[in-house]
């Protein structure tokens, strides 16, 4: 009935197309329809807030009091006035929160994004002074090497000279005066390619190659054995101070070779800085702790500067790393010998002369022990096996004879010639 009237009142209707009047109608009657819909009691209870933004926490607060309007308004009941302001206030607080979160988040999301930037600059400006520091020592090393290598070839070593002028390279692959100098050198020791190549590197027609990691380490190894052999023939020289210089440039390209350290250590010995040598021994043994020859000879070096007690603790280690090697017997019971402790010298030259059996001077030894300690018989026999295997055992003969008479020689104290050391 009411869209037959409206058909008649406006032909337009009936075609589908209403006109802009018809419009504003309807949109003035909607809009009274819905505000006569809102209870008075909503309106005197909303409390005054600040503006929400339209996110989804405030848009839930919104429909939360709507609701709670809704069911107060189409229910009315005495005394519920109260309840129903306590449900809006709810829904205000909750949404009022939400929006403080809402409005945090931005904050810190910026504070994160500050944090992380500030952390990604700090880690740059660390890794640029790291690599600042690294090409300084590095730098700093080539340097040394190079006044090294000027100092080889003033004493006309050209083959230690050539090595340090390449370690220097090494370490600093554009240092200038290094590819000079060794480009000269290559002229006085005919090597014509080598001596083009270092020229082309300080005229700036090429550019030097770096030593990758494996060649590095070759490198290195050879350089640590050729200043090893340097301070080996110094030695022999005694020249304890040149031996300790390449002892130590040997170290610094293999810090961990026991050997390199164990001979510097015997350098210090022989110059008198005990100290030292000590402390290289100890370095030796943390580098290699089952090197018994060098527990052996840091024993004899304590036992010359009146260490028995760590002597006698340092050989006996070193018999427990080497119990096969006879000679380490023989010191180990010669030490105890000296310090008057018999039993174990006898125990140490008997596992001695079992390793080696055919030797005549440990079994006169034996002889002489078994013989202080009053073992006349077992002193016989040793004296008579040390005969068997040299009849030119003098002394053995000699306190064989005296045994056999009843008349018992005094045999001599213990000797450093005793030792098979001097003897073997």
């Amino acid at each position: 009935m009411f869209n037959a009237i409206m058909m008649e009142l406006n032909p337009v209707v009936s075609l589908g197309m209403p006109s802009t009047k018809v419009k504003l109608l309807n949109l003035v009657a909607v809009t009274a329809l819905i505000a006569s819909s809102i209870p008075v009691a909503f309106a005197k209870n909303v409390k005054s807030t600040a503006p929400i933004k339209p996110d989804s926490a405030s848009h839930s607060a919104q429909s939360a009091q709507s609701q709670a309007a809704r069911s107060h308004s189409t229910k009315p009941q005495a005394g519920k006035t109260t309840s129903a302001s306590s449900d809006t206030e709810t829904a205000d607080d909750q949404a009022a929160s939400a929006d403080n979160e809402g409005s945090e988040k931005p904050t810190d999301v910026a504070n994160s994004e500050q944090s992380s930037s500030d952390d990604a600059a700090q880690d740059y400006a660390a890794a640029v002074e790291r690599a600042r520091v690294s090409q300084t020592m590095a730098t700093n090393q080539a340097l040394e090497h190079y006044d090294l290598a000027r100092y080889y070839w003033s004493r006309w070593n050209l083959k230690m000279a050539e090595l340090e002028y390449q370690a220097a390279i090494m370490f600093a692959p554009n240092l200038k005066v290094a590819h000079r100098d060794l480009c000269v050198l290559s002229m006085f020791t005919a090597q014509p390619s080598r001596c083009l190549a270092e020229l082309m590197m300080v005229v700036d027609l090429g550019e030097p190659i770096p030593l990758n990691e494996e060649e590095r380490i070759a490198f290195k190894k050879n350089a640590a054995k050729l200043h090893n052999q340097q301070g080996i023939a110094y030695g022999r020289k005694n020249r304890w101070d040149r031996a300790i210089a390449e002892f130590k440039w040997a170290l610094t390209y293999a810090p961990d070779n026991a050997a390199i350290e164990r001979s510097l250590a015997f350098s210090y010995a022989n110059k008198g800085d005990f100290e030292n040598a000590e402390r290289s021994y100890m370095r030796s043994f943390s580098e290699d702790p089952a090197d018994g020859y060098a527990h052996a000879d840091f024993a004899f070096l304590l036992a010359d500067n009146g260490g028995g007690d760590k002597a006698l603790k340092q050989l006996s280690e070193a018999v427990k790393l080497e119990p096969h090697d006879p000679a380490l017997h023989v010191d180990m019971g010669w030490m105890a010998e000296s310090k008057g402790d018999l039993a174990t010298a006898q125990t140490e030259f008997q596992q001695a002369v079992k390793l080696s059996p055919k030797h005549a001077g440990l079994w006169a030894h034996l002889g002489k022990v078994f013989e202080r300690e009053g073992k006349a018989e077992a002193a016989s026999s040793a004296y008579s096996h040390a005969l068997a295997l040299d009849p030119g055992q003098d002394e053995a003969k000699e306190h064989l004879e005296s045994l056999k008479s009843h008349q018992p020689t005094a045999p001599s104290a213990p000797s450093r010639s005793d030792s098979s050391k001097h003897e073997s």
